[in-house]
């Protein structure tokens, strides 16, 4: 079956096995041959929406989430340090 369906990464993988599961694998195989024209593959998101049916979990936290937010706090903390050295200079020139 996954190789009648674009997979682009494991949250794909997961919504597929969530639609065999609480839809039916007949139905999801119906919708992909209806989907499937010119002999492309449809996505994932294509089968939900053509199927009506949307997985309950939301998309799963990134581990490394946390991860991308503290480097773009270390970042956002320099540049409140740079234009607080860099303010008192042009008030004092100004």
């Amino acid at each position: 079956m996954e190789l009648l369906i674009r997979i682009v990464n494991d949250d794909d993988r997961q919504t597929i096995d969530w639609l065999l599961a609480n839809v039916g694998a007949k139905r999801v195989e119906a919708a992909v041959q209806r989907l499937a024209v010119g002999g492309r593959r449809p996505f994932v998101s294509a089968l939900c929406r053509y199927l009506g049916a949307w997985p309950p979990f939301p998309r799963r936290a990134m581990a490394g989430e946390s991860a991308h937010t503290a480097v773009g706090d270390r970042h956002l903390a320099q540049i409140r340090q740079f234009l607080a050295r860099s303010n008192p200079a042009k008030i004092r020139a100004g």
